[in-house]
């Protein structure tokens, strides 16, 4: 979220993320909004192989940090100072 404004996840009121497949199966995802998080991983995108064959997964995570920006760094392993 943008600190300057001060907005927080706790904005996040209608955020959604929705998926439809062409078996007309449909999947939503709402991150939660908590006005005590700051930035926040709402979903992965990533290749998985499945009985030798590459394969697109999406995870659902929802996961925030606090302090922003410099916690979601630092929790992939980048230095922040």
């Amino acid at each position: 979220m943008d600190v300057e404004t001060g907005l927080t996840c706790g904005s996040l009121t209608h955020a959604a993320l929705d998926l439809d497949y062409t078996s007309g199966t449909a999947w939503t995802f709402k991150p939660p909004a908590d006005p005590a998080i700051r930035a926040m991983v709402i979903a992965e995108l990533y290749r998985h192989s499945a009985d030798g064959h590459p394969v697109w997964k999406l995870r659902a995570l929802g996961q925030g940090w606090a302090d922003g920006l410099d916690g979601l760094a630092r929790a992939y392993g980048v230095n922040v100072e």
